[in-house]
């Protein structure tokens, strides 16, 4: 009989180990929003791409901050279906050492892919005059809440 009874419990013991196992598969393949609809919530890749908007070869600003806006508007209108632009101010030293403020715009692009975001931001440094743009990346989770009914 003891013999039976630590069968039964390695087969329980087994079983249990399965079904954890099992159960965080589940939880990983679903990014921990099993109550969210698929489709509206998730990982996504956030793109962040900040925009000085002091010319290079002049460290002063060439466009007003409205001219600015405007042209880097017009650039995320063109390659992005949807995305958040924000006003910043930056700082940064240059070669000689001189610390030098500028206006930034800071743009989000939520589940955008990297060759869209270089080709906007080409776009950008050429009408801008700049250097180089600052892009950062970073996986997030996110989802589009519409409320409680």
């Amino acid at each position: 009989m003891k013999k039976n009874t630590t069968v039964l419990a390695l087969i329980l013991a087994i079983l249990g180990l399965c079904c954890s196992a099992l159960c965080l598969v589940l939880l990983l393949t679903h990014n921990g929003n099993a109550d969210a609809p698929a489709g509206e919530a998730g990982k996504s890749t956030q793109y962040v791409m900040y925009v000085g908007t002091n010319d290079k070869d002049t460290y002063r600003p060439e466009h007003s901050r409205e001219e600015a806006r405007d042209i880097v508007d017009a650039v995320c209108l063109k390659y992005f279906e949807g995305y958040t632009l924000q006003d910043a101010t930056g700082a940064w030293t240059d070669e000689t050492g001189e610390i030098t403020h500028e206006y930034t715009l800071v743009c989000y692009f939520d589940g955008a892919d990297k060759a869209t975001v270089y080709k906007a931001a080409d776009e950008v440094i050429r009408a801008l005059n700049q250097n180089t743009v600052l892009i950062e990346e970073d996986e997030i989770s996110m989802e589009y809440y519409g409320g409680q009914s």
